[in-house]
């Protein structure tokens, strides 16, 4: 899960830029958030983006690890207003508008185009707060800009594809979904006696259906996912009162970053009405699956194991193919199916390097992932030396280690070769 809410109120480290400095008497609350920001122009008459020259910008603002920015600007007029983050160098923006009552008007994360934010909205008079943060907690610095959309942009947009570039830009920020937004109901009623027979899913485009409304009669865990990768959704929850609970991009599957998202919500949601809202940082006209499912700890913890994002206990529980202690070189092929990982334990006898190769006999794109015996991961890797096939390189002690072997995708069901030779320091 990304930023919520909940965790803005306790960020009071703020990052100030140079320009910004000049004008720390002007640090003032931000609406009914509790946090203080700095107004982008100096001062509140400076701005005011419905009546401001140019642009109201921050150059190079540095954002340290798990913390937030927050810039201030006003609007006089009613009008659409373009809001970006544009990373300096290397590192992923994410943004939040709020108004002056604390209430997320808009945010985004990659409608800049690559890793930059960009979102464009109506917002009528009143006083902002932009909340400019690292994607997961991430450090960068970052040019953060305010501007009328006539006004020069600093970041590309989208255009059709996920790096944008030429012709314009397409918008893709979110709003809020409220008691007032229209959205698709998921299930018939309250979904609590759906989730105990396995949840309920829709399947739409997101331009067809980007919101879903669901209710919930008692508190429940749930997992709320979209899948389809060629559409690359984003979602967001919201409460019955239109507050961002949670949002994904992309969710974390064996060790590499899918572009399905999914939201585990591991304490129970409250009795009440919840929204979901989504994006396609593809194509938005593609049929995605959207699900709300129960979610329980025992449950995850299989499908992690299952997928090979963490490794299972050696303790029998878990099926896992007992290879003995490793010789100096060794081969066996495995029917592989999709991106369920077959597992494989192995003792190396005596320090040394360990090569691990994993070779497409017949339908195969192999993925592989080496853990000792603390479930640690000690390496990972997809592809290797320009082909489709796995290879792993590691420095190990003497001890036990656990090996998941999957396919990159449910596309591939094939036979995978799997190679394991060790050697041993020179005497």
């Amino acid at each position: 899960m990304k930023f919520t809410l909940s965790a803005l109120a306790t960020t009071a480290t703020l990052a100030l830029t140079a320009g910004m400095a000049q004008a720390q008497d002007q640090t003032v609350s931000c609406g009914g958030i509790g946090v203080t920001g700095q107004w982008m122009g100096g001062s509140p008459e400076a701005s005011d983006i419905s009546t401001a020259e140019g642009p109201l910008l921050q150059s190079n603002v540095p954002i340290a690890f798990d913390a937030n920015v927050i810039s201030l600007f006003s609007v006089s007029e009613a009008g659409d207003v373009r809001l970006e983050a544009q990373p300096v160098g290397s590192g992923d923006s994410v943004i939040e508008i709020y108004d002056e009552a604390g209430a997320l008007v808009i945010t985004d994360d990659d409608g800049g185009g690559g890793w930059a934010s960009r979102a464009e909205t109506f917002l009528q008079p009143g006083s902002y707060c932009m909340l400019t943060r690292g994607f997961a907690g991430g450090q960068l610095n970052s040019d953060i800009q305010v501007s009328r959309l006539e006004q020069e942009a600093i970041t590309a947009g989208l255009t059709g594809g996920f790096f944008g570039g030429g012709g314009g830009s397409l918008f893709v920020g979110v709003d809020p979904c409220t008691n007032e937004t229209a959205a698709t109901p998921l299930g018939t009623g309250p979904l609590d006696a759906d989730l105990a027979n396995g949840g309920v899913s829709a399947v739409n485009t997101i331009n067809g259906a980007p919101y879903y409304r669901f209710t919930l009669n008692s508190p429940q865990t749930i997992s709320v996912r979209a899948e389809n990768p060629n559409a690359d959704p984003y979602i967001y929850v919201f409460d019955g009162n239109g507050t961002l609970i949670g949002e994904n991009d992309d969710a974390q599957i064996g060790g590499t970053w899918s572009l399905n998202s999914r939201l585990d919500f591991t304490q129970p949601l409250q009795a009440g009405t919840y929204c979901i809202g989504m994006r396609a940082l593809s194509n938005p006209d593609i049929p995605v699956t959207v699900s709300v499912l129960a979610y329980s700890q025992a449950d995850a913890l299989a499908e992690l194991y299952a997928t090979g994002e963490a490794a299972p206990p050696m303790d029998g529980s878990f099926p896992i193919v007992d290879l003995g202690v490793l010789p100096g070189r060794s081969v066996r092929d495995a029917q592989i199916s999709g991106t369920q990982a077959t597992w494989f334990s192995m003792e190396v006898p005596e320090a040394g390097a360990l090569v691990i190769n994993a070779v497409e006999v017949t339908d195969s794109d192999p993925l592989i992932i080496l853990y000792n015996d603390l479930g640690q991961e000690i390496a990972y890797n997809d592809d290797a030396n320009g082909t489709l096939n796995s290879e792993i390189v590691a420095r190990v002690n003497a001890g036990r280690y656990l090996l998941a072997v999957r396919q990159y995708s449910e596309s591939y069901q094939g036979i995978i070769r799997i190679a394991t030779e060790r050697y041993v320091p020179a005497q």
